[in-house]
């Protein structure tokens, strides 16, 4: 196996690339710092922005990339032909899986 790039982002993200046999594998980890960071930062607007909003447009969630390109990448795979993207999202956002990332204080 080849190393090309190990590289940690501005933001925390850590992305390797390598080869293995004749195959390119990139791969991105998030430490479970960032993660609590966003995790934090939704609970902020959660609590303490979200309540005092107006108007009709409203925050729905904090998605960090990397769970954003696997749910886009699901639902590509399986969804694609059952749901519209914007359909998929929202019902990714209101699972009780992903309660922690959701911004408002109701479902979409």
């Amino acid at each position: 196996m080849k190393h090309f790039l190990d590289y940690t982002s501005p933001t925390g993200i850590e992305h390797y690339i390598h080869v293995s046999d004749d195959e390119l594998i990139t791969e991105e980890f998030t430490p479970t710092a960032v993660d609590d960071a966003i995790l934090k930062h939704a609970k902020h607007i959660r609590d303490d922005i979200a309540p005092k909003s107006t108007g009709g447009l409203r925050h729905a969630a904090v998605i960090p990339i990397n769970t954003y390109m696997a749910w886009k990448k699901e639902w590509r795979e399986t969804y694609a032909d059952v749901f519209t993207w914007s359909t998929f999202e929202t019902m990714k956002i209101n699972s009780s899986d992903n309660k922690n990332l959701r911004t408002g204080v109701k479902r979409l």
